[in-house]
């Protein structure tokens, strides 16, 4: 099992966070805290697809919560390191002939040295990908969020998932 399972983003300051901590215990069995920091909070959760479908059915409109994402893995936030685990994934998990689109939310780094732009990862990381891409209307989304957790350590979380499987409050409404 990863580090942590669920991203979940709130509104801003210890409101926010108590009253969306509030929800996610109440709604999530078995719900717990890796680590939290400016409005994220990462969480370890028994099935983070059903957490996400439960938070989007339950979630009243003025809840604190913005949006949650359910991570299949977590790897060291390195370019190379995600190719990996995407082409490992991804067979298992898009069917053969779903369009997919991928978007790198973060800066990932090259084992090589330097930061790698948005657009280059994500075209790197589509490329292990042998599925149609569509980028407008996409049956999968291939997600990698570099997350910062204690002690300045950085995260890929990587989630591939349908698109209507990451809680918005935005798309909610």
């Amino acid at each position: 099992m990863p580090l942590f399972n669920l991203i979940v983003s709130h509104l801003p300051g210890k409101e926010g966070y108590f009253e969306a901590l509030r929800y996610l215990r109440a709604y999530i069995e078995g719900f717990h805290v890796f680590y939290t920091r400016q409005s994220i909070i990462l969480a370890r959760v028994p099935d983070p697809r059903r957490a996400v479908k439960v938070l989007s059915e339950r979630l009243p409109p003025d809840s604190p919560i913005l949006r949650v994402i359910p991570v299949d893995t977590v790897v060291q936030p390195y370019l190379e390191d995600v190719k990996r685990v995407v082409a490992e994934l991804y067979p298992r998990i898009i069917p053969e002939g779903a369009k997919f689109a991928v978007r790198v939310e973060g800066r990932l780094r090259s084992r090589s040295g330097g930061e790698v732009d948005r657009i280059t990862a994500q075209r790197e990381i589509g490329a292990v990908v042998e599925r149609p891409v569509d980028l407008r209307n996409p049956d999968y989304l291939i997600l990698v969020k570099v997350v910062k957790a204690g002690g300045g350590a950085a995260y890929a979380a990587v989630s591939i998932t349908p698109p209507t499987l990451i809680y918005s409050k935005a798309r909610a409404r």
